[in-house]
């Protein structure tokens, strides 16, 4: 603090006046009062803003690791213990961030690398990249492909072959 004589000075009046007078003269306890909350005031930082928004940059904060490990094992209550929350508060947070669950971000994820693995690796077989983009079935990755694309898998890698993706 800048001024501490001056505040350590208003205290000592506060407590003489205090001691002295006890309260027969509030004018001027009040006064020294509001000296030395003023001081301190001027100092002061809240220590959340706006908590929600600071919430929300944790999940957002979060998003790059949670986007480069999409294909690891999704595991909730990890994830909320890196924000540092509860998984039910995680979810709510995660919602309020993106608009949408964490598991359908994972998903997202990994359909987006499903994508560039189907044409990167023309000649992997489907169910090798879906085990590589996180998926245990092959059937569970090709029925989430088909509702995040609107085609299979295969019919995806025939049509950026034929160039129709790029």
């Amino acid at each position: 603090m800048k001024r501490w004589n001056e505040l350590e000075e208003a205290y000592h009046e506060l407590l003489l006046e205090a001691e002295a007078n006890q309260i027969l003269h509030t004018t001027r306890l009040t006064t020294l009062t509001y000296m030395i909350l003023s001081e301190f005031m001027s100092y002061a930082a809240p220590l959340t803003v706006n908590r929600g928004m600071e919430s929300v940059d944790r999940i957002l904060a979060l998003l790059p690791a949670m986007q480069h490990r999409a294909c690891e094992p999704f595991i909730l209550e990890d994830w909320a213990e890196q924000a540092g929350v509860s998984t039910y508060y995680f979810c709510k947070l995660f919602r309020k961030a993106m608009s949408m669950t964490p598991l359908s971000f994972i998903t997202l994820c990994r359909i987006q690398f499903a994508k560039q693995r189907l044409i990167e690796k023309e000649n992997w077989p489907i169910k090798d990249i879906a085990g590589e983009a996180g998926y245990t079935s092959a059937s569970y990755f090709n029925q989430k492909f088909q509702e995040h694309e609107g085609m299979t898998p295969s019919e995806f890698r025939s049509l950026y072959a034929r160039g129709l993706f790029g």
